[in-house]
């Protein structure tokens, strides 16, 4: 695949010199601009490109390193391009070269007037989508009922009597251009269905897909690169490909937000990359395919909690859900307990009637020496030979962490057990180990409790 073909795929190109093979000029995919951006497909054999802002440059294989965040190997395997294995010269005492460390993108917002008529654009366009049964048919066969779509606030913009709209560029903020025959070129405001991104309130992106023709989607230029993750206070995320994808899994299930990264090979802006650092799982659901699966090398190599979790039918969680499958459920299997066990009750706590520790189900009774199940002290052993794991109790979350990471394994088999799990949710604790995990009280001859049911959230 030529350079010029990859760069199309980012940015919107033009033609300006045909000689040796012709140049194209656009907006760098890494630093922007209007023409500092240069591509010579036949300059070698898969030809160049060099941005004079930024200074990248190089082949195709070096394109997909700069701005799809590839390794030489998978940049190679995505160009089909055999390289020798180089494996049996490597020695134990000479150990292959680590991985590069990755510095995620951070995206300015676009310009105050480019947010203003992106606003009225959307506004517009979401009274028309409630309006187009056809169009939300069509997204509700994908996993986006009507309400999901107000919610992520999609549109339909039906164009000018049917036709796409063309605006002035300078009218949006954007620097003018003017075509071979010097006339100034117009902002192409294609028909099709608006896909905003939001953060904050603030619309940073316009896609538009296309009901037909070629590019299917089209980015409004002055749109900004930020990566949409949607519902950020969720603990748990789920990373796909297309933006309706991540808008159908965030409205599908209340247990994760969703990551579209765009290709199987995008990666995450500084935002969205500090917020799955801190995260209990990570499902990475690029497309079914060979793309999606040697991606997710890079997934691994960054985050802990992370598994690769292809949708069990069609390519995308927009053909699983048109095919039958539950998205919820099919979510909910790949999360750790924490966050998927079910809660039956709010905790009480008062000055006055202190929680205390119940051992059976009844309304009120007796705590007497010696009731303490023999797993939480199984459950005290393991934490004091893992002094540094601590249990989470309090009314908004419930987990295992070990210096802020989840922990599984038996520790976490015996806290989510009934017995220990009941003995933890009235324990006066917020934050319990192996030094505090036995309530002191115990030692008393008797103890009165009121039984308050489970906790009713989980982290």
């Amino acid at each position: 695949m030529n350079v010029l073909d990859l760069a199309q795929k980012r940015v919107k190109l033009r033609k300006v010199s045909g000689t040796n093979g012709g140049e194209w000029q656009g907006p760098c995919p890494a630093c922007g601009g209007t023409d500092r951006f240069h591509v010579w497909p036949r300059q070698s054999k898969d030809g160049s490109y060099w941005c004079r802002q930024c200074g990248r440059a190089g082949d195709n294989i070096q394109f997909l390193r700069d701005f799809e965040g590839m390794t030489f190997k998978e940049a190679c395997d995505f160009l089909t391009i055999d390289i020798p294995d180089r494996s049996d010269r490597v020695t134990p005492s000479q150990p292959g070269r680590e991985r590069p460390g990755f510095t995620p993108a951070e995206h300015l917002p676009p310009a105050d007037i480019w947010q203003e008529k992106a606003e009225n654009l959307t506004a517009r366009s979401r009274e028309q989508l409630m309006k187009n049964a056809g169009v939300l048919a069509w997204l509700a066969d994908r996993g986006i009922d009507r309400t999901a779509a107000d919610n992520y606030c999609l549109g339909w913009n039906p164009g000018d009597n049917g036709k796409d709209l063309y605006r002035a560029r300078k009218a949006w903020g954007l620097p003018e251009i003017r075509k071979d025959n010097g006339r100034l070129k117009a902002l192409w405001i294609p028909r099709g269905l608006v896909i905003p991104l939001i953060i904050d309130g603030v619309i940073l992106r316009i896609r538009i897909r296309r009901p037909d023709g070629e590019p299917r989607y089209y980015v409004i230029p002055g749109s900004s690169s930020h990566t949409m993750l949607l519902e950020e206070g969720r603990r748990a995320f789920v990373v796909v490909e297309s933006e309706l994808d991540a808008i159908a899994v965030a409205a599908g299930n209340t247990l994760a937000g969703s990551v579209a990264v765009g290709t199987s090979h995008g990666k995450p802006d500084a935002h969205t990359f500090d917020i799955l650092k801190r995260s209990l799982q990570i499902l990475v659901s690029l497309d079914f395919d060979k793309a999606g699966a040697n991606a997710m090398t890079w997934w691994r190599d960054h985050f802990d909690r992370c598994d690769r979790w292809p949708v069990p039918v069609g390519k995308d969680p927009g053909d699983a859900f048109r095919m039958g499958t539950d998205l919820e459920q099919w979510i909910k299997t790949g999360l750790p307990p924490a966050l998927t066990i079910k809660a039956h009750g709010e905790r009480q706590k008062t000055k006055d009637s202190p929680v205390k520790y119940h051992p059976e189900s009844s309304e009120t009774g007796i705590l007497r020496i010696g009731h303490v199940p023999a797993a939480v002290y199984e459950l005290e052993g393991l934490l004091k030979q893992n002094p540094t794991v601590v249990i989470i109790n309090t009314d908004r979350r419930f987990t295992v962490l070990r210096n802020g990471k989840y922990v599984g394994g038996r520790i976490n088999q015996l806290v989510f057990s009934e017995e220990v799990r009941g003995y933890i949710f009235n324990h006066p604790a917020t934050e319990i180990n192996g030094e505090n995990l036995i309530i002191a009280n115990c030692q008393q001859s008797e103890i009165s409790y009121q039984h308050s049911g489970s906790k009713g959230n989980y982290d």
